[in-house]
């Protein structure tokens, strides 16, 4: 990639001309990473035989997606006609996790071209849980900020771009867990600078802030900071002026921290109680932050006057970043308005495309459709409706997600309770789900059932991500997955 770089670079082409190529020889030609040694632990040599990592845009690089060439993705019924048939060729038999990156280039575009030229862009690891889609995305948008939740996101991240990855901790890391990280990345490179020390840890009380201070001291480093401040969703922070004073004294007198950015995230403000105005609240969010931060310059002018991240914002809330809008924030971080999963379906953005879905084959076509302890039951059903006429038992099955394509099929109403009871079992065999629907659905033993993630984790339901471009697979990527390798 380095001398792909330097090639483009000779004949004068743009630096957005070269991210356009880098993410293209990433969308073609990254093998899965995330491999496992045979003991199933992970593989902390940096998982070899994958291709090098692509040069990330620097932390100032101006955000790009103004300049994603995108085209409308084909309508639904069009692209799940042609990934069945891709899928039927290339991957018969076995469920799949999957991305349009058409679909993934069309978000890009439509969320930037609604953020404010002053607002950077970072990515949510947990709603785009793969290493090399947030690789492709961020050469795409020209960031190399991302926004990480758990031990192997961070890991992971950590271990194929090093400290060339901007990571803010989306939610605050016990300091064992951050150690934990440290350790792991030490043994990765030995003898090597270790690029946790790039990381943005998030951190929420003084207690916790001391902890860390007494971590940096103890391995020799400085720790970059966030503090997290409370601007009205109560999950945790500074809930006041005298809570952030508290937590930067600690700050000014350790010698092994840093502050480099607050975060206040305002998820609650969709979700104002009826009767009140989310605008409204939203303003109000505005104000509490810059508070905060008035009330920090005051205390620590010296701390404060240097170029710290003020972040905020999500899927839900970005298209109040506009030009026009006077606030502290100079960053949103955000993920699910790209992969657009099923909960996010009322952003106000109406021209957003789904981007991810899970698919499962049919395994078996039974006609007519029969019960157990029913004989005739379902038949008699299928008199009146034929969407009780053909039963279809699928590979696997009880994704977090909602059945989509094709329409019209149903449960079983003998073996599921499913929509009466939010606690039952959808199916009578966990393992092998079972639709019904009309003996005129296209529906052949093979083809696939695609379903709509509730949430842009549910990608990780499967360890590999089948990547397509249009109606062609053109490539399968890891996505994150739980655990830790404990010594």
């Amino acid at each position: 990639m380095k001398e792909a770089r330097e090639e483009l670079d000779s004949t004068g082409q743009s630096r957005r001309r070269w991210m356009v190529t880098s993410a293209a020889v990433v969308a073609g030609s990254v093998t899965a990473c995330g491999t496992s040694d045979s003991d199933g632990s992970a593989n902390l040599s940096c998982f070899p035989g994958e291709t090098p990592p692509a040069e990330l845009p620097s932390f100032d690089e101006p955000r790009c997606t103004d300049q994603i060439a995108s085209a409308t993705p084909a309508p639904d019924a069009e692209r799940f006609a042609a990934w069945n048939a891709s899928l039927r060729a290339d991957a018969a038999g076995r469920e799949s996790s999957l991305v349009d990156l058409d679909a993934i280039d069309h978000n890009l575009k439509l969320v930037g071209d609604t953020l404010g030229s002053n607002i950077a862009l970072r990515l949510v690891a947990k709603s785009l849980p793969s290493v090399q889609l947030l690789e492709y995305m961020m050469l795409t948008a020209c960031t190399n900020r991302v926004m990480t939740f758990t031990e192997g996101m961070t890991r992971d991240l950590l271990c194929r771009f090093g400290g060339d990855v901007d990571i803010l901790l989306g939610r605050p890391a016990a300091v064992d867990a951050a150690a934990r990280t440290f350790d792991t990345l030490d043994e990765h490179s030995p003898g090597e600078v270790n690029p946790t020390s790039s990381v943005r840890w998030l951190v929420d009380t003084e207690e916790r802030m001391q902890e860390y201070s007494a971590l940096g001291s103890e391995r020799g480093v400085t720790l970059r900071i966030a503090v997290e401040i409370d601007v009205g969703l109560r999950r945790g922070g500074a809930r006041n002026e005298d809570e952030l004073l508290a937590m930067l004294d600690v700050i000014d007198r350790s010698a092994s921290l840093e502050l480099t950015a607050l975060m206040g995230y305002e998820g609650h403000v969709p979700f104002v109680p009826d009767g009140a105005n989310p605008d409204r609240e939203f303003d109000s969010v505005q104000r509490r932050y810059a508070d905060f931060v008035s009330a920090g310059r005051d205390a620590y002018p010296a701390m404060f006057d240097a170029p710290l991240v003020y972040n905020s914002g999500g899927s839900r809330t970005y298209h109040y970043y506009t030009d026009q809008l006077d606030t502290p924030v100079n960053e949103v971080a955000m993920g699910s308005a790209f992969s657009y999963p099923r909960n996010f379906s009322n952003i106000p953005e109406t021209e957003l495309r789904r981007a991810t879905f899970l698919g499962t084959p049919v395994l078996k076509r039974t006609d007519p459709a029969e019960a157990p302890f029913a004989p005739g039951f379902l038949p008699g059903l299928a008199e009146d409706d034929p969407a009780y006429e053909v039963q279809f038992i699928v590979v696997g099955g009880g994704f977090p997600a909602e059945q989509l394509h094709p329409e019209g099929l149903v449960h079983n109403p003998v073996t599921s309770s499913a929509g009466s009871d939010p606690d039952a079992v959808a199916n009578l065999i966990s393992n092998q789900a079972e639709w019904l629907g009309a003996r005129a659905t296209e529906l052949a033993v093979g083809d696939l059932i695609f379903y709509h993630p509730w949430e842009g984790d549910g990608l990780s339901w499967l360890k590999r991500l089948d990547v397509f471009r249009g109606s062609e697979l053109i490539d399968q990527w890891s996505t994150f997955q739980s655990g830790v390798r404990l010594a």
